[in-house]
């Protein structure tokens, strides 16, 4: 019997990989993940079906045990987080990477960069010199540049539905005025998937991206439109990353230190000049952005089996007593307690007993129930109830609908807090 072929992820914990890894399991590869921190992965559906290997790309040691036995490894990584050395650990992690690889004889390296950076300063410039240091290894590698993702969890949607949703305008900074062509995450999957599969595609660098080319504002204004909400575009004379950067640490769930290289990146172009992919993939299609904004908002990648949680992309991760953040459009309170047997009230809600203004969305019967809300408000708000691994976990999840919504949700944040800990510490004692 032949073993499938076993496949290297590094970056599991990110938004790209979390959607790459059960695509793969669902085409029969064994899937082992790199991972810093193996805790981030507890809630994902798929977790007990992969390998989980704790390392980093910064030791050269990790990495050699890690790729030992791999066929090909997808190369994730983005160290922006870092803060301003980012650029120094991104050639060091690239450079360990490359000498791993070649020693173990990796098949194919499949590695996902950007298109874009007019300078040195750039964060797609750095992911470029990534790029051609992965190439310098000697392993056959395909390396695919994408302008703006668009997906529910994707770094940029998020800023684009969060700030969308926060400010009464659009802003518009005339720096920003510049084209892109935004890709669909589904479409941006094929592709990853397809180079896996071919035998033939190695070597050449691809440039990815939709059917359509849009300014930033752009996209602002098509979100506006998909969700009802009225935001006039104002046109600024001025913008400056820093100060973006920190608006957007403070409205969406991206932290400051990756917001602000992303924001130095909207004031250059992101378009395909080399256009080898419609030839090298004629089957995959690119959807139009409005399209792709339709199947982020409508969170399609979310397997209808599981529990939503399990595939939310947040700021914080969801573990702990209590945590509260944001992700995916959702205001987030996330509650859970060590729980082997469950009270009447918890087996009653996860056994689908109906309960007052709430409606039943999902379940599955003494695991997991998703109930949503029947009472009017300025949004939509959910709550998760799971019982798994010895704990209760009890996951509230409000969808604002504009500035009202976030409102209410923040100046009503005590009430909401008073009531969640009610309802949870319902579940808890008898």
């Amino acid at each position: 019997m032949i073993m499938p072929k076993l496949i290297l992820v590094t970056g599991a914990t990110g938004y790209v990989a979390t959607r790459l890894i059960p695509a793969l399991l669902s085409k029969g590869y064994r899937v082992r993940c790199f991972v810093r921190h193996p805790e981030k992965l507890k809630n994902r559906p798929w977790k007990r079906n992969v390998e989980i290997y704790q390392g980093d790309v910064l030791s050269l040691e990790t990495l050699l045990s890690a790729l030992d036995g791999v066929y090909a490894g997808f190369y994730l990584v983005h160290n922006m987080s870092s803060g301003k050395a980012y650029r120094e650990f991104e050639r060091s992690g690239a450079h360990n990477f490359s000498a791993a690889a070649k020693k173990n004889g990796l098949q194919k390296i499949i590695y996902l960069g950007g298109l874009g950076g007019s300078d040195e300063f750039r964060h797609m410039r750095s992911r470029q010199e990534t790029g051609q240091i992965l190439r310098q290894s000697g392993v056959p590698i395909i390396e695919f540049r994408s302008s703006v993702i668009i997906g529910s969890g994707s770094i940029s949607f998020e800023m684009i539905r969060y700030i969308t949703t926060w400010l009464p305008f659009i802003p518009a900074p005339i720096q920003t005025n510049v084209p892109g062509q935004p890709i669909g995450i589904k479409d941006l999957l094929a592709y990853l998937l397809s180079a896996l599969e071919s035998q033939e595609l190695l070597g050449p660098i691809i440039e990815i991206g939709g059917p359509e080319i849009l300014t930033y504002p752009d996209l602002m204004v098509e979100y506006a439109y998909q969700r009802g909400l009225v935001r006039p575009k104002l046109i600024l004379p001025f913008f400056k990353a820093t100060i973006s950067a920190w608006i957007a640490d403070k409205l969406t769930p991206v932290h400051f230190s990756i917001a602000r290289p992303l924001m130095e990146e909207l004031t250059a172009p992101s378009i395909i000049k080399n256009k080898s992919s419609s030839v090298l993939f004629p089957l995959i299609k690119p959807s139009l952005y409005s399209e792709s904004v339709k199947y982020a908002i409508g969170r399609e990648e979310y397997l209808p089996e599981s529990p939503w949680i399990d595939s939310l992309v947040t700021r914080e991760p969801l573990i702990g007593s209590w945590v509260s953040t944001l992700g995916e459009g959702f205001l987030i309170d996330h509650r859970e307690k060590p729980m082997t047997s469950l009270t009447t009230t918890a087996t009653d809600l996860l056994n689908g007993k109906k309960v007052k203004e709430w409606e039943i969305e999902g379940i599955q019967i003494g695991a997991w129930v998703r109930l949503k809300s029947n009472r009017n408000l300025p949004g939509v708000l959910r709550v998760e109830i799971q019982h798994r691994d010895g704990y209760l976990m009890q996951t509230a999840m409000f969808d604002p609908h504009g500035l009202t919504g976030l409102l209410w949700w923040y100046f009503l944040h005590q009430f909401h807090k008073n009531q969640l800990e009610k309802m949870f510490n319902g579940m808890n004692h008898t």
